[in-house]
């Protein structure tokens, strides 16, 4: 039996935020889930430091 893992995100969450973490606990074999609060396509956003006083948000993918 595998070691199961629940991800929880919501729309807008940063790419990396919750991709990193899916593909590193599928590497060592844990069964990860990611799921949202209601059935429906998360949307990512990928913050992109033009400057040091600010970010701009972007889609993600």
């Amino acid at each position: 039996m595998s070691k199961r893992v629940l991800i929880l995100a919501g729309d807008a969450v940063e790419s990396l935020e919750i991709y990193y973490p899916y593909y590193r606990l599928l590497e060592e074999g844990f069964d990860s889930v990611i799921a949202a609060p209601t059935k429906k396509t998360l949307n990512t956003v990928v913050h992109d430091f033009t400057g040091w006083d600010t970010y701009t948000e972007k889609p993600g993918i």
